[in-house]
């Protein structure tokens, strides 16, 4: 009887530390998709990350990335821009600012870094210029302007 109870006991701890171990699998590899992923406009993305409350980066990690992947955007969708001025484009200008502008708080009132606050303010406004065609291509200067005036950048 007493053979059995480990013998049971020993399968249980076997099963926990399976699934522990698949678990944290998935939980990797769930981590690395979100490293891949344009989170640039993906609003589905960062939804099902709040709604989860899964969100694999830090808020710092958050901001810089999502900064990161639409100057990427900006960046290939240059060529086009510039060619076809395609009003399809346009859409990543607002994502943009938006990034930016929390990117700019962050590093401001954050970590008081205005050097690096106002680098990235004019990478990314330069990196909007080709999309000078695009509606709302004034608005989101005036705002960058704005945010630069009021921070003092």
């Amino acid at each position: 009887m007493n053979n059995k109870i480990k013998l049971i006991v020993c399968f249980l701890v076997i099963v926990l530390v399976a699934f522990g171990g698949w678990g944290g699998y998935i939980y990797y590899l769930e981590q690395q998709s979100y490293d891949k992923a344009n989170i640039c406009q993906n609003d589905d993305l960062i939804a099902k990350l709040i709604v989860d409350n899964a969100n694999p980066f830090s808020k710092f990690k958050f901001i810089k990335k999502r900064n990161e992947d639409c100057n990427i955007m900006l960046m290939d969708n240059k060529e086009e821009a510039l060619a076809s001025k395609d009003n399809s484009l346009c859409t990543v200008l607002d994502a943009s600012t938006n990034s930016v502008t929390m990117l700019v708080y962050t590093y401001v009132n954050d970590m008081y870094d205005r050097e690096t606050a106002s680098k990235e303010l004019k990478n990314t406004s330069s990196l909007m210029t080709p999309y000078n065609y695009c509606p709302a291509y004034f608005d989101n200067m005036i705002t960058l302007i704005k945010i630069k005036k009021r921070m003092g950048l």
